[in-house]
C-alpha cells in the first residue's frame, strides 16, 4: 500500500477517457485528491459567472488510473478522510431552489471554527465534509462535471459520500481514470437549493479493484446499508432502476427466495431523491438479519 498525493495542477472540467491520467496507482493504494474554490472566490471578488465560466465551478482533480483495472470490474473507493480548509455560501439569481428569492449574486466566506460552521455570529451548523463529485472516465464521449449524473458517477451530490461510506463505480476504460471534485463542507440531503456549503480542501481515498463485479450504476456501502441508485430519463424511471436493483441486491447478495426478497422490500427498503442533477433515486437497503 503507497500513499499519493494529486494536486490541483491536474484538473478537468470533463470525464474523458482521452484525459492523461495525473498519475498511475496500484490495487489497494490510496490517493489523496487536493481540491480548489478559485471559482467561489472570484465570484466573491465581484466576476460574473459568465466571465468566471460556469464549468469552472466544478472543475475535478485527477484523472488517475488504477493498475488492472478493466471494463466490467468496479473500482472500490473508500472514503477515508475529507478535509476542509475554506468554505462559502453562494445565492445566484435564478439557480436553484430558492434563485427566485434573490435579485442579486450573494456570497459569504464561511468560518471554520472547529466541527462548526458559522454562518453568521448567531448562527452555527456543524460541519460535515463530503463529496460531491466524483466519477470515472466513460467508454465513449465525455461527461460533464456539471450535469447530469452518470451510471459512471459525476456530480451526484449525495450526502453519504462522506468519511466511512464505500463507494463503488463501474469501471468503463482500462485504468477506469477516477476523479474527485466538488467538495462540500455542509450539504442538505439531496441539495435542495443547488448549492451546498462549497468548500476547498482534499479528499484521502483508499482504492481497489473488485474483477468482474461492475454495478450498474455507482453503489453506497454505509454501515449496514447499501443505497442503490436509480438514474432515468424520468423520476419514474429512476425509481423502479432503483427498487429493481435493491430486489436483485436481496436475492444475488443476501441469498433470499424471490418471495422473501419482495416481502422484505415491502418493510423495509426506504426510496428517497438523490441529487438534483437529473432525475435520480437512492433505495436503502438494510442488510437482513
Amino acid at each position: 500500500m503507497q500513499e499519493h498525493v494529486v494536486s490541483t495542477d491536474h484538473r478537468t472540467a470533463t470525464f474523458d477517457r482521452h484525459h492523461p491520467p495525473a498519475t498511475a496507482v496500484e490495487p489497494d493504494d490510496i490517493v489523496t485528491f487536493e481540491t480548489g474554490d478559485v471559482a467561489y472566490e472570484r465570484l466573491h471578488n465581484g466576476e460574473s459567472v459568465e466571465d468566471i465560466g460556469l464549468e469552472t465551478f466544478n472543475m475535478v482533480t485527477g484523472p488517475v488510473a488504477v493498475k488492472g483495472a478493466e471494463p466490467g470490474d468496479a473500482l472500490v473507493i473508500d472514503i477515508l478522510d475529507v478535509k476542509v480548509r475554506r468554505a462559502w455560501s453562494v445565492w445566484m439569481p435564478a439557480f436553484g431552489g430558492l434563485g427566485e428569492r434573490t435579485d442579486a449574486t450573494r456570497t459569504r466566506e464561511i468560518e471554520i471554527d472547529g466541527d462548526s460552521l458559522r454562518i453568521s455570529d448567531d448562527l452555527s451548523v456543524p460541519l460535515e465534509p463530503m463529496i460531491g463529485c466524483i466519477g470515472v472516465a466513460p467508454a465513449e464521449g465525455e461527461g460533464s462535471t456539471f450535469q447530469p449524473s452518470y451510471p459512471f458517477g459525476g456530480n451526484m451530490d449525495l450526502r453519504e459520500l462522506s468519511p466511512g461510506a464505500t463507494l463503488r463505480l463501474p469501471v468503463e476504460v482500462d485504468g477506469g481514470l477516477l476523479s474527485v471534485g466538488d467538495l462540500h463542507a455542509a450539504m442538505g440531503r439531496a441539495e435542495p437549493t443547488w448549492v451546498a456549503i462549497e468548500a476547498a480542501g482534499s479528499a484521502r481515498l483508499h482504492v481497489d479493484v473488485e474483477k468482474g463485479a461492475a454495478p450498474p450504476t455507482p453503489r453506497i456501502r454505509l454501515g449496514n446499508t447499501t443505497l442503490c441508485m436509480g438514474i432515468g430519463p424520468t423520476l419514474e424511471e429512476a425509481h423502479q432502476s432503483a427498487l429493481d436493483q435493491a430486489y436483485e441486491l436481496l436475492m444475488d447478495e443476501h441469498g433470499l427466495n424471490s418471495f422473501d426478497a419482495y416481502a422484505y422490500a415491502s418493510a423495509r427498503v426506504g426510496m428517497r431523491f438523490g441529487g438534483p442533477c437529473g432525475p435520480i433515486v437512492m433505495a436503502e437497503v438494510p442488510d437482513p438479519e
